[in-house]
């Protein structure tokens, strides 16, 4: 589904997505899903305008049901490129409104992949973003801008001709970099690989935020450009592995320092509840969490299977496994890190199998 809708054929036309959030413990009512749908219709209307909102308006009025049942709703229109596409969602989503030349599909990556690695493969007139972790990677947006092809005249106007070329180039650059930084705000990524030329790395590094500079693991010199999303992650899996080696042995050996002087660290299910009951909490420190059985984890909440092995705290009570999702979501509502550990997995394990980095 998201590979359709990724090459959806838009024509360079704007494409108005938008994201309805129907989670039934937050709106349990026709009356709450009222309001929150017109609060997003009325945003739809000042990005969109009035014909894309009365598309969708029509859509929704078609049928009474086709809210019944779904947890959120993602619909791409765009009456230019006579587009129109829905898709019911399985689990709540972040209400979102925007408007962009390509339908917007990174809450739809991050639903059905897990992981928080970023990739793009970038070339002078088109890219490609991806979001997964080492189990894969799913395409959430496909770009191509249409530059001026090179001619062979020369003098003045050749090298006019030439520096126009370079200047859209480096504008198609800023675009890209101005969706990944989007998809980064509403969900950081742990970490980001850019796979492009050595001829754009520099014109792609300028173009970075420096939120995603901070998560840039490296870059990849690579034709990817049409390569399918597993070939994609075996070229930048080792990169972003290494990057999350690295980063996690960091962490511990500044948890293991403060954790033996006194210093601002906790481990353990117990401490580790206090101190984030007392809001002090930086960076949360859990094992990488699988499914325990064929279905959604109840601690993770990612539908998987059993081939995809068992979660670390199979064997747990009840009560342990609702401590650790308590510790989650309250790190999320504190805007604590959450990092997921993978390679560290002893030391964690020694350590009660929850840790934290504190504020203070």
């Amino acid at each position: 589904m998201l590979e359709r809708l990724a090459r959806l054929d838009t024509r360079g036309q704007p494409v108005l997505s938008v994201y309805v959030d129907l989670d039934p413990t937050r709106f349990p009512t026709p009356d709450t899903r009222a309001s929150e749908l017109g609060a997003l219709l009325a945003l739809a209307r000042r990005e969109g305008g009035e014909e894309e909102v009365e598309r969708i308006r029509a859509w929704l009025e078609a049928d009474g049901t086709i809210v019944r049942g779904a947890r959120g709703l993602a619909i791409f229109s765009s009456a230019r490129a006579d587009l129109f596409e829905t898709v019911r969602l399985p689990s709540p989503v972040e209400p979102l409104v925007i408007m962009d030349t390509v339908p917007w599909l990174e809450p739809l990556a991050a639903i059905v992949t897990p992981g928080d690695w970023g990739v793009a493969v970038v070339s002078r007139r088109g890219a490609r973003l991806f979001r997964g972790g080492p189990r894969g990677l799913s395409e959430f947006a496909v770009i191509e801008d249409e530059l001026h092809r090179r001619h062979a005249q020369g003098g003045w106007s050749q090298a006019r001709f030439s520096r126009g070329i370079e200047e859209q180039v480096a504008a198609h650059v800023r675009g890209v970099a101005t969706r990944l930084l989007r998809a980064h705000q509403r969900r950081p990524f742990e970490r980001l690989v850019i796979v492009c030329s050595s001829e754009l790395r520099p014109v792609v590094r300028r173009s970075l935020h420096p939120e995603l500079l901070n998560r840039l693991a490296g870059t990849v010199d690579a034709d990817l450009e049409h390569a399918s999303a597993a070939e994609v992650l075996q070229a930048v899996g080792p990169l972003l592995e290494q990057a999350e080696r690295e980063h996690e042995h960091a962490l511990v050996v500044t948890l293991d320092d403060a954790l033996g002087t006194g210093g601002p660290a906790a481990a353990g299910l117990d401490e580790v509840l206090s101190t984030l009951e007392h809001r002090r909490v930086d960076t949360l420190l859990v094992l990488e969490q699988a499914s325990i059985r064929a279905g959604r984890c109840p601690v993770c909440g990612r539908l998987s299977t059993a081939s995809e092995g068992r979660c670390p705290l199979e064997g747990a009570t009840l009560e342990e496994v609702d401590a650790v999702v308590h510790a989650l979501e309250s790190a999320a509502a504190q805007s604590a890190q959450v990092v997921v550990i993978r390679h560290e997995v002893d030391w964690l394990r020694r350590h009660g199998e929850i840790a934290a980095l504190l504020r203070w």
